[in-house]
């Protein structure tokens, strides 16, 4: 009986650790975020009236160096890399004819860059249109 109440313990306290461990690189992490979007400015709007999307990406800091972009839920993913020397930003304006069957959701936008000061990240926003408010954009550090 000693033996169980003693394992159940160990087993308590090693979950316990685990909780805080994870909840502390969370918030770690979300910190981290924090930092890139605060010099990172990226969005994806739909223009109805010129069945386009407007995909706009500057770095404040001017450190990203090389971007690919794509374009996932079409018939066809679009693609795009781009290279930067002194000015990191770009405006790309995609023909989309209609919205998504299944809404903004299944076309994800999503840009991959090469930071001198980040490394390597992705970031991933929803398309939206200009009368809504910007979604939230995912930050993956690779």
């Amino acid at each position: 009986m000693q033996y169980k109440k003693k394992y159940l313990s160990i087993t308590i306290i090693i979950l316990i650790i685990g909780v805080i461990f994870f909840s502390m690189n969370n918030f770690f992490e979300s910190k981290d975020n924090l930092i890139i979007l605060d010099q990172i400015e990226f969005d994806a709007v739909y223009l109805e009236n010129e069945h386009m999307v407007k995909i706009s990406f500057k770095d404040k800091t001017n450190n990203t160096k090389f971007a690919i972009l794509e374009i996932l839920g079409m018939d066809v993913t679009y693609h795009q890399e781009y290279t930067f020397d002194y000015d990191s930003s770009f405006i790309e304006e995609v023909s989309l004819q209609e919205i998504p069957k299944y809404g903004w959701k299944t076309t994800p936008v999503i840009l991959e860059i090469q930071h001198s000061e980040f490394g390597k990240i992705s970031l991933k926003i929803e398309i939206h249109d200009p009368s809504e408010s910007k979604p939230k954009i995912i930050v993956e550090q690779k």
